[in-house]
């Protein structure tokens, strides 16, 4: 004797269902998201300074007779900062098509690694009793520093305006809902993106001071980096976190830092 499969019950017409069908059905809802939102950027808001804390205590045995070039690094980070508000107004003012344009990213790479090489090679005429490697530590450690308090400003604003009725919020919840990304999602790509650029910062600098000639290779890996940025641009935003370009950035930032350990250890 066959058995007959039973008909699907409803999911929410039997009040005595102890199982929970919630998210199973209906979508979040764009309050839901907003709700998310803020309680993610939230915590990102605590967890972005606490890297910088975290940074700062591993690199305390590495630290120089003068905690000034930590100021130096912080210069060149604001350089650095400088010359992309620059370039996007340049593109914002001339033709939008080059910002997704390689040949940008290369520019942007090699300016930023030039900066690099000029502040390392300040702190070597200034700090010439220091030893190099510590001061590469510091220095980087600076630069990584200010891109933290960016990420921390930009956090804290975001979360702002998307607590506050408005059409940039209406705007960005829709496209969220639409593109069916969610919170967790954002927040978690969002501080991926920020330790990939903290290891980066530390490790090329620490590179570069080692040896100059170095400087080629972080600029390729600073390329590699915006390259793959480009090509996640280009992608759906509800499959970015599914590709492998999305962790390229935190990828190529953790094995700049691991070079640049490798070549502390070497000394």
């Amino acid at each position: 004797m066959t058995d007959t499969p039973a008909e699907p019950r409803p999911h929410c017409d039997d009040p005595h269902d102890p199982h929970d069908h919630t998210g199973h059905d209906h979508p979040p809802t764009g309050a839901d998201l907003v709700r998310d939102l803020v309680k993610g950027l939230s915590i990102q808001a605590l967890l972005i300074p606490a890297l910088a804390i975290v940074m700062l205590v591993a690199i305390l045995p590495f630290a120089p007779t003068t905690p000034v070039p930590l100021l130096l690094g912080i210069g060149l980070g604001a350089l650095q900062l400088v010359s992309l508000v620059a370039t996007s107004l340049f593109v914002a003012r001339t033709r939008r098509q080059l910002a997704v344009n390689p040949g940008l990213v290369a520019v942007r790479s090699v300016l930023e690694e030039v900066l690099r090489i000029a502040a390392v090679l300040l702190a070597l005429v200034l700090w010439p009793a220091d030893i190099r490697s510590e001061l590469g530590v510091w220095v980087g450690a600076g630069c990584a520093l200010v891109w933290i308090v960016l990420a921390t400003a930009q956090t804290i604003a975001t979360r702002r305006r998307i607590a506050e009725p408005g059409d940039w919020s209406e705007e960005a919840i829709s496209t969220l809902l639409s593109q069916r990304v969610g919170a967790r999602e954002a927040v978690v790509m969002r501080l991926l993106d920020v330790l990939g650029t903290v290891m980066f910062q530390l490790g090329a600098t620490v590179l570069v001071i080692l040896s100059p000639v170095l400087a080629i290779g972080t600029a390729v890996l600073s390329i590699g980096t915006g390259l793959s940025t480009l090509v996640l641009q280009r992608r759906p935003p509800a499959e970015r976190s599914r590709t492998p370009w999305a962790y390229m950035p935190v990828a190529l930032g953790a094995l700049t830092l691991a070079l640049a350990v490798l070549g502390l250890l070497s000394l």
